[in-house]
């Protein structure tokens, strides 16, 4: 059962000890947050994804472990900004709090933490953290669109990782797409697992695709620049057509070694029908030759008779 949503942090600045211990601001407000197809029940939902996505972003419990298919994608962290004419220095201050968060995860000590500046908003962020500092009624829905953003780029990331590890063992299959023996029947169960495992993740960059290459919103919103930006920074629209680009040589090689499998078979099979063919014949002959024999043998077992003549004088 999901306890609270967010650990918000008062006055006395309490700390977050991951990798170091790190300073939040004031009002902070801190979510975890993971994307799954099935939210579990009382479980907050911030985001639903349209077709053909079919997943929800969810908020975990601090206290709570996470199962395996819903582990934390993201952590972010929301500010509630004030008057900035008022408040310079303390939005300073606010601003290298949010940083030293941001790059405290363990998972992303070695990266650095970038800004992005929209409207009087803040957003600082790794691909592990990202704390946001928005004026209160643009806090709910730039959280939105910087969560839409890390569910596209943890997709690409998820594929581009199994792509990476699948490369060498593509390398491996690659003899049998130019021709199968005898000896490859062994892993044609693999090989059909790994072309299965081809389809899936095309299937999965194709749904990608719609919101990957969306196009500019006009007139422009806070949310879409938000995403726009994300994306360029990312490189998401080149990382997509270069994963697809990928997909199409995994595909081509599985492909060559289904057809070379299959057209082995159908050979093997061929062979083995014809030889069973000429077996029967050979059995054919065989008895046709002993019915041959057997119908000569009695015949030439009879006794012959001699004749006698008879000579008158």
């Amino acid at each position: 059962m999901i306890l609270t949503s967010e650990t918000r942090y008062q006055q006395n600045h309490s700390t977050l000890s991951t990798n170091g211990v790190a300073t939040l601001p004031e009002g902070a407000a801190l979510q975890r947050i993971a994307f799954v197809a099935k939210p579990a029940l009382g479980q907050e939902v911030l985001l639903t994804f349209p077709p053909p996505i079919h997943q929800r972003a969810v908020v975990l419990a601090n206290d709570s472990t996470s199962a395996e298919d819903e582990k934390p994608t993201v952590t972010l962290l929301a500010v509630s900004s004030v008057s900035r004419a008022a408040n310079q220095a303390n939005d300073g201050e606010c601003k290298g709090q949010m940083q030293h968060w941001v790059e405290a995860a363990e998972s992303s000590c070695a990266a650095v933490a970038q800004w992005m500046t929209f409207q009087g908003t803040q957003i600082c962020w790794t691909p592990q953290r990202c704390a946001i500092l928005a004026p209160a009624e643009r806090l709910e829905s730039v959280k939105r669109a910087v969560i839409e953003v890390y569910f596209y780029e943890s997709e690409l990331n998820e594929i581009e990782r199994s792509l990476g590890e699948a490369w060498p063992a593509m390398e491996a299959d690659m003899p049998s797409a130019f021709e199968f023996k005898e000896q490859s029947l062994g892993k044609h169960q693999t090989l059909q697992r790994r072309f299965q495992q081809v389809l899936l993740s095309r299937a999965r960059l194709a749904r990608l695709g719609p919101f990957v290459h969306t196009p500019h919103l006009h007139p422009p919103t806070l949310a879409s620049q938000i995403g726009e930006r994300f994306r360029e920074r990312t490189r998401m629209m080149h990382r997509h057509e270069f994963l697809g680009e990928q997909l199409e040589v995994f595909e081509r090689v599985y492909e060559m070694c289904g057809q070379r499998a299959s057209d082995f078979k159908l050979a093997r099979t061929g062979h083995m029908l014809e030889w069973v063919i000429i077996v029967l014949l050979v059995v054919q002959l065989l008895l046709s030759g002993f019915e041959l024999l057997a119908s000569i043998e009695p015949a030439s077992a009879q006794p012959t008779i001699p004749t006698t003549t008879h000579v008158e004088s």
